[in-house]
This record gives structure tokens, sequence and C-alpha cells, in this order.
């Protein structure tokens, strides 16, 4: 037995899609929270995940705002990789989960943190929100 952490190759969207289904398991949520995992210079995920729970049932531009500059001082110079995820059933993403997605890519954008693409978890599915897919519909 090894303590090697987990420390996959993350150049592409279905890499991080792959890492949050490897990690987060098994789906199913009681309350709204936020994962984060901050990504080196070398494509590999640092062995720590952050998470905030609790997080309101709308996210508000204060709230993404907030829990990215929590972020953005602990990966100075780094991506990051985030899966919002939310109470109930989906395959596909609901308004609610397009909004909380624009505007943790704003809060991002804002504060400089670059990002991987944003993915959202319901209780039966992981299911990616690009930027390009979110500001088309949330508009």
């Amino acid at each position: 037995m090894t303590n090697t952490p987990f420390r996959p190759v993350l150049r592409s969207q279905s890499d991080v899609h792959a890492m949050w289904r490897s990690i987060i398991s098994p789906l199913g949520w009681h309350s709204r929270r936020l994962y984060a995992v901050v990504i080196d210079d070398h494509d590999r995920p640092l062995p720590t995940l952050h998470e905030l729970d609790e997080l309101p049932a709308r996210l508000g531009r204060d709230d993404a705002t907030g829990a990215l500059s929590l972020l953005a001082d602990d990966a100075p110079g780094h991506r990051v990789a985030l899966l919002y995820c939310r109470p109930g059933a989906g395959q596909t993403l609901n308004r609610n989960d397009r909004t909380a997605a624009r505007l943790l890519y704003d809060a991002a954008r804002r504060l400089r943190l670059p990002l991987e693409v944003i993915h959202v978890a319901t209780d039966t599915a992981i299911v990616p929100a690009p930027l390009d897919e979110v500001v088309a519909l949330v508009s």
C-alpha cells in the first residue's frame, strides 16, 4: 500500500470531469456546496480538496466572489477546477445551475483566477457547464 496522492494530469475538460467522478462519490447532496482543486504548472491537482458547505439556494454575486477570493489567495499563478453541487436529480443543467456557474465564472474573471470548465453535480450526475453555454443560456 502506498501513500501516493491522487494526481492525474488535467489538460482537458474530459480530464477534469474524470477527476471529479473519481474523487466525489457517492453523489447525493443535502445542501449546496462548492468543491475546488488547485492545479499546478504541471497540470496536476495539488493534494488538497477545498470545500465550502451550506451555500445559499440562490448563489449571489457576493457569495461567488467571497468563495473564490479565498481560493485566489491560495492559488497564485495556478488554475482552479470547481464542482458546484446541489440537491436534486438531473442529467442536464437547470437555470439556477447556469446562473451559479455564470456568477462563479464572473467572480473568477474579476479576481484574475484562471478556471477549468466548471462542473455541476446533482444527485444523479456530474455535468460540465462551459462558459459559452452558460453565457448563451443565461443571457
